[in-house]
């Protein structure tokens, strides 16, 4: 294997391994982990970024061989649509109730999509819905209004 470094892989992994490391530093300073027995508050996050910095490590490795790309214009209009999306859900739980939340999630999110299809957001939302009602509600019973109606 030839040194054929990847801009955009390289910095990519850099960022994901950074970013693991600062989260998991606030993670130990104040949550406790417990064991996997018994586990703590901390331990899911810690578990997650684990995973995103062994993933930032074979990201930035895989980078060094993968061949010469230069870094391009970064997308800030829409990081920006997916951070508003999720700041939208967070503020709006609780007023609009579950699925209104996530419907408009996923509606200001699509908006970062180049070719916007609207059968392809009402499926996503849909599927989003259901997998998110099997995933909280059911499986890890979790209380939350439905709609702003409900309870």
């Amino acid at each position: 294997m030839r040194l054929r470094p990847d801009a955009q892989d390289i910095f990519a992994g850099v960022m994901f391994i950074a970013f693991a490391g600062v989260m998991l530093y606030l993670n130990f300073e104040s949550h406790p982990i417990g064991s996997a027995r018994r586990m703590g508050s901390g331990y899911m996050p810690m578990l997650a970024f684990g995973i995103l910095a062994a993933l930032g490590v074979v990201i930035l490795i895989s980078g060094l061989f993968t061949g010469p790309e230069p870094i391009g214009r970064f997308a800030w209009r829409d990081m920006s649509l997916i951070l508003a999306a999720m700041t939208v859900y967070g503020l709006t739980v609780e007023r609009l109730g579950f699925v209104g939340s996530i419907v408009l999630c996923i509606g200001i999110a699509s908006l970062a999509e180049k070719v916007w299809k609207p059968l392809r957001v009402v499926g996503l939302a849909l599927f989003m819905l259901a997998l998110c009602w099997v995933l909280f509600i059911w499986y890890l019973d979790i209380r939350i209004r439905l709609f702003p109606w409900s309870y």
